[in-house]
């Protein structure tokens, strides 16, 4: 309703009722007004936040980019870009910046930094609000209420000031206790004032549905469970996180590795391309071994290209965990891991590496806490299937004084008082819905179990995959031993058959590749061992190493 008609109603009421002289009606009407004006106005319209309306006014639109447009220097084309590529692989940019990091130094930049790690430790400390909101059910409350009445008839006309201040406690056996202090003054027609006060006392105890502090404190113990979960799953995150970043370790360094032996096979096939043209000048072999050794120099382009993207790509993986400041992901410095890998053969006892995973997977100690948190919800079900029987009491003592404060100094030998005891009951007929969310909290906790059961087997699973593939590549390091020296002997005898035209080109590059392969295979062998020893230090719950980490949630009032 707008202000004019909103004006002209209230100058029509007031004025029939100017017109009527009914004044006693003047507050109803002015009441009815202002309800009537509240009612009927309409809200005003709603501004939106200026960032959200850029935001969406961008989702009727889809925009397009032009690359050329964000190149730093102009488009090159296939033919110049692919005599920079060689060159640049020729004479690769040592000067380069580069740092070097040990694991210890990736492992603690991810410890401090890592944002995935932070927002874990966030749930912790809304766990802990949840807990202390729960502990807040047994606090005091205490209320104050004020009130001015008058009430008038053709004869007479009385007035009353009322006020009363009052405390309540709930108590956690399930009862509750109240005191108030009620007090006022009052008069009626031309009598004088009359001033009262007095003190009241109530108290309400459950006796069955409801009694008793572990039903009281249910909830608390409920969020207390919670907390523990919670800081469960958040070392269980966090052991996850350190564990990848020493994998993104290790991938880097099987990267790098790799880079290097595809960019000896590249010098390799170059080195071959100068032997097939000296003796291709020398007369010694036909133009066809100039090509066939062109043609593997080709290949081994490509490989060196794909490696170096990969190298890329670990070392981004790599700063994006860590999240250090001086390494920010468009960073081009370059990153040297410098611990080595150190495999050891190991005669892993797979029976006591499961019993150490039961005892410290976060997961199983989360399923622990659920199933107690089971328990209770049983034992609250069970006490919500009993009749609600209630035990009141309640005293009331009061006193009359022609001033306030001499009814206050009264109190002391009240002129009236009151006193009840009671009790109360409510008995369901059937007691259908209690029942059936007593057995809804036993099927829960049955589930709950045969989910216990089922994480056990699953962590058995993994522990004994885990030993396994730790076996499985040790015995691939040993045989990739094998396996270089093999290849590396291969190609020295190609070589030689090639100098005395016994063999070609293509032979001699099929033997390279062979001893590049079984360089990688170690390569990947080694690192993929250490990987295996992080898999399954993590399938019992743990981490390599020999210190320990201490977590800390996010504490608000250190901001």
């Amino acid at each position: 309703m707008n202000g004019f008609l909103m004006h002209r109603l209230t100058h029509h009421l007031c004025g029939t009722e100017m017109a009527t002289g009914k004044k006693r009606r003047h507050g109803w009407i002015l009441s009815v007004s202002i309800i009537m004006g509240l009612v009927g106005c309409s809200a005003s319209d709603l501004k939106e936040n200026p960032r959200i309306d850029a935001l969406t006014g961008q989702l009727d639109k889809i925009d397009t980019v032009r690359l050329k447009e964000h190149s730093r220097s102009d488009p090159v084309t296939v033919a110049e870009a692919t005599a920079e590529l060689v060159e640049d692989i020729n004479e690769p940019n040592d000067a380069a910046s580069a740092v070097e990091l040990t694991l210890a130094e990736v492992r603690a930049a991810a410890l401090t930094n890592n944002l995935d790690l932070k927002i874990e430790l966030v749930e912790p400390a809304i766990a802990q609000q949840n807990l202390d909101v729960e502990r807040a059910k047994f606090e005091a409350v205490m209320d104050a209420s004020i009130e001015h009445r008058r009430a008038s008839d053709t004869d007479s006309t009385s007035r009353r000031n009322s006020y009363d201040v009052g405390l309540s406690q709930p108590l956690a056996t399930g009862g509750a206790l109240s005191v108030g202090l009620p007090f006022g003054d009052g008069r009626s027609s031309d009598a004088d004032w009359l001033s009262d006060a007095a003190v009241s006392v109530s108290y309400i105890q459950s006796l069955l549905r409801g009694a008793g502090t572990s039903i009281n404190t249910h909830s608390i113990r409920i969020a207390g469970y919670q907390k523990h979960a919670v800081d469960a799953y958040t070392k269980l995150s966090a052991i996850g996180i350190l564990a990848r970043a020493d994998i993104a370790y290790w991938g880097l360094y099987a990267a790098q590795r790799d880079l290097e032996v595809r960019r000896e096979q590249y010098k390799l096939a170059q080195d071959q391309l100068h032997h097939a043209e000296r003796k291709v000048a020398s007369g010694s072999a036909a133009k066809i071994e100039i090509v066939r050794a062109e043609a593997g120099l080709a290949s081994r382009l490509e490989a060196v290209i794909n490696s170096e993207t990969v190298v890329q790509s670990r070392e981004r993986e790599l700063r994006r965990i860590m999240n250090r400041d001086d390494m920010p992901l468009n960073n081009h410095i370059q990153i040297i891991p410098v611990s080595e890998p150190d495999p050891r053969g190991l005669d892993l006892d797979a029976e006591q590496l499961v019993d150490q995973a039961l005892t410290n997977r976060m997961d199983m100690v989360a399923q622990e806490l659920y199933l107690a948190a089971d328990e209770l919800d049983i034992e609250l079900a069970r006490n919500a299937t009993l009749p609600d029987l209630a035990l009141q009491g309640s005293y009331y003592g009061g006193a009359q004084s022609s001033q306030l404060g001499h009814a206050f100094g009264d109190l002391g030998h009240v002129t009236s008082d009151e006193y009840t005891v009671g009790l109360s009951a409510l008995i369901p007929i059937g007691n259908r819905a209690a029942k059936a969310r007593l057995q809804r909290a036993r099927l829960q906790q049955l589930q709950d179990r045969l989910n216990r059961e089922r994480l056990e087997q699953t962590i058995r699973q993994q522990v004994y995959d885990a030993v396994d593939d730790l076996k499985r590549n040790w015995r691939r390091i040993l045989a990739a031993e094998q396996g270089v020296a093999a290849a590396y002997r291969d190609y020295r005898v190609e070589q030689s058959q090639f100098q005395l035209g016994l063999s070609t080109s293509t032979d001699v590059l099929y033997s390279a590749t062979g001893l590049a392969n079984a360089q990688l295979s170690r390569i990947y062998a080694f690192a993929e061992y250490e990987i295996a020893q992080v898999n399954l230090a993590r399938a019992t719950g743990t981490l390599l190493g020999y210190g320990q980490i201490l977590l800390d949630s996010v504490n608000m009032d250190e901001d």
